[in-house]
């Protein structure tokens, strides 16, 4: 059989919690999505689908556990009155409902690869129907590698985690920081684990050839503590004294109202009211022309499974600072990487950058070349790699 026949024959459940428009840039829509366009046969199995994926079939199955986390969301008055154990009995038992519907799906279809995220209790119940089926199972997991937690929580975690990756073919993790943290924890496991870098989305992102760049720098992040927005805004205070002149667009959700409330405070207490702005959500063409607008990418998160915003970054022809967290390597010999929380650091590679028009266009030809290999359909091909040699 050749290599075309067989990926015709090869299906793929793919099992998401959900498929929104959020996700339409990201990997629970791009890997699907670029694997059906190299001619697997892919049925997507989610709790709810408001935009359909090109190529897939769709079936929504993981309902009811849904349902009751909408409900929990919906009356917050519930989760107050009713003690935390009964609740999480609660969605362990509809979640074994819908894991069960789940496993008639790929059962019934022949499926011969699932590519599941990490669902403890899905990768249990495929595990144990595993030979029956006769399919593999890959885990791809948005996680550092890092167990944290109280001590009793991480020696769950841990147990957690051994129990259901033995029923795993393959694990994909999203950084080498990750697999190096994996190796530390669970050094018999490590064999399993392959590295697979998030993509970035060529039909949304098109702003590379763009000389009339302005004097400002971009950072995208959902507006929470983890993302290190007051260190930013810190080193631009310490930077724009010695090379004034550069505005800071902050473009993300605003996640955490107090911790905005806090960098609001912060932007007044160094006047910078007029150097520095919050977009919040903006839609993918708007973060295009920001980008294209751009001369600077920082991201200053004190962790990150990966952050395809700075994939994005690069394939837009930025610098990019950022700190060393998962998925920094991208940027390591094309940008600039500071410690997670070193202000003066960050001040230090933005000064560099602001003062210096040579290496910044040094750099983001550097970026460019990178990100090349950094597409969607890259990333589904290197998959496809795993998969075959299962």
């Amino acid at each position: 059989m050749s290599l075309e026949e067989e990926i015709m024959t090869n299906k793929i459940a793919f099992i998401t919690y959900g498929i929104g428009p959020l996700m339409i840039k990201k990997d629970p829509f791009c890997i699907p999505y670029e694997l059906a366009r190299l001619g697997f046969n892919v049925v997507i199995i989610t709790s709810y689908d408001s935009i359909h994926v090109p190529g897939c079939r769709m079936i929504k199955t993981i309902v009811l556990s849904y349902r009751m986390l909408k409900i929990m969301n919906t009356l917050s008055m519930l989760s107050k009155i009713l003690p935390t154990y009964v609740i999480d009995l609660l969605l362990t038992v509809t979640s074994f409902y819908d894991a069960i519907k789940a496993l008639h799906i790929i059962l019934s279809d022949g499926v011969n690869t699932v590519i599941t995220y990490y669902y403890p209790l899905y990768i249990l119940l495929l595990g144990l129907f595993k030979r029956a089926g006769r399919y593999k199972i890959v885990c791809k997991m948005d996680w550092d590698g890092v167990i944290r937690g109280s001590r009793l929580k991480r020696m769950l975690r841990k147990l957690g985690l051994v129990m259901t990756w033995k029923y795993c073919d393959a694990v994909i993790v999203e950084s080498y920081e990750a697999l190096s943290n994996i190796a530390k924890e669970f050094p018999g496991l490590v064999s399993k684990v392959h590295v697979v870098y998030n993509g970035w989305c060529d039909k949304l992102m098109h702003c590379a050839n763009n000389s009339n760049r302005k004097k400002q720098i971009i950072c995208v992040a959902r507006i929470t503590p983890v993302k290190g927005i007051h260190d930013l805004i810190m080193a631009f205070y310490i930077a724009s004294k010695r090379v004034p002149g550069w505005r800071l667009i902050i473009a993300g959700p605003i996640v955490d109202k107090q911790y905005y409330e806090y960098l609001q405070n912060l932007i007044k207490k160094f006047n910078l009211g007029n150097s520095v702005s919050f977009m919040g959500m903006v839609s993918d063409e708007e973060l295009a022309r920001i980008y294209a607008e751009s001369s600077i990418f920082v991201l200053p998160s004190y962790h990150e499974g990966f952050s395809i915003a700075r994939v994005e970054a690069l394939a837009c022809g930025l610098p990019v600072i950022t700190t060393e967290t998962g998925g920094s390597e991208v940027v390591r010999g094309v940008g600039l990487v500071v410690k997670p929380g070193d202000v003066y650091g960050l001040a230090k590679a933005l000064e560099e950058l602001m003062s210096n028009e040579e290496l910044r266009a040094k750099l983001s030809n550097l970026a460019l070349n990178r990100a090349r290999a950094l597409s969607w359909r890259s990333i589904a091909e290197r998959i496809t790699k795993i998969i075959e040699g299962l």
